[in-house]
């Protein structure tokens, strides 16, 4: 049923047999379900408040009526409902169902994936994910990435999906303020980088070179590998340089998010050092 509430025009849905709510469910737990229909779902205000910001396509979003109690609640149903997005509000039993936390913040949009080519990236430093499969890392790494002065980032290799609930959580929009490649072949996408002038950074446990020793200025693209086998054969073939962290303190390794950023920020280091 449509209704309308203030300058909102609205609708309620309140069976779990409903076909949105089932399509969100599928979308929440299905890889292949977001492959196929180019949907994915966030939830919370901040994360909404991030898409919008940024520009990515929301197709609807399911609420609660509380929302409507907090100012910035009520903000962001009029700018969602300005652009065009259709909103539902139903029980708060009902959005658990199409949420990935336990006690979601009162907001679950579906929105349209957003996607990039290799070779559209911009010249600068791009992270290639290589076959990562933690969530929290692929977020920090995203994170990092937009924080300092990445371009872009590649998944790559069988990784985590980047667009699964739990990576976009731990990105906190990141992954909707940078261009995102997913590239299911590494040396493809390093073939491609590389032929438009990357030098290709493999960040490594037995590597030779420490992060100073890298010419982080030029182009860049810094592989980041599988938290527990490490970067593969196919991304040490292409490397220009293998790159370690030392690490005289008993740690044994640093997780692939912290290492990451760590090389991510002796590039821009170099790079701001560069400019005077």
């Amino acid at each position: 049923m449509k209704w309308l509430k203030g300058d909102l025009m609205m609708a309620d849905i309140t069976s779990p047999h409903n076909p949105l709510i089932k399509q969100t469910r599928l979308l929440l737990e299905k890889r292949r379900e977001r492959d196929r229909s180019g949907l994915g779902v966030l939830e919370g205000i901040r994360l909404a408040e991030e898409a919008v910001a940024a520009g990515i396509s929301i197709s609807h979003c399911f609420f609660c009526a509380d929302l409507l109690e907090k100012s910035r609640g009520a903000l962001l149903l009029n700018q969602l409902s300005s652009a065009g997005v259709r909103a539902y509000e139903v029980p708060r039993g009902l959005l658990q169902t199409v949420a990935d936390t336990e006690t979601p913040q009162g907001i679950v949009c579906v929105f349209r994936l957003p996607g990039a080519r290799p070779e559209e990236l911009a010249p600068g430093l791009v992270v290639v994910c290589d076959g990562l499969q933690d969530p929290g890392n692929l977020g920090t790494l995203a994170r990092a990435c937009a924080a300092l002065g990445g371009t872009g980032l590649v998944v790559a290799g069988g990784a985590v999906d980047p667009f699964a609930p739990k990576c976009v959580r731990a990105g906190m929009g990141s992954l909707f303020r940078l261009p995102v490649v997913r590239e299911p072949d590494t040396t493809e996408a390093l073939q491609v980088l590389g032929d438009r002038g990357f030098a290709v950074v493999v960040a490594d446990a037995r590597g030779e070179a420490l992060p100073w020793e890298v010419d982080w200025r030029n182009p860049v693209a810094l592989v980041i590998g599988n938290e527990g086998a490490g970067p593969s054969a196919a991304a040490l073939a292409r490397a220009t340089a293998v790159v370690r962290i030392p690490m005289p303190g008993p740690a044994e390794s640093l997780n692939a998010g912290v290492a990451g950023s760590l090389l991510l920020y002796e590039a821009l280091r170099q790079r701001m050092a560069g400019k005077h």
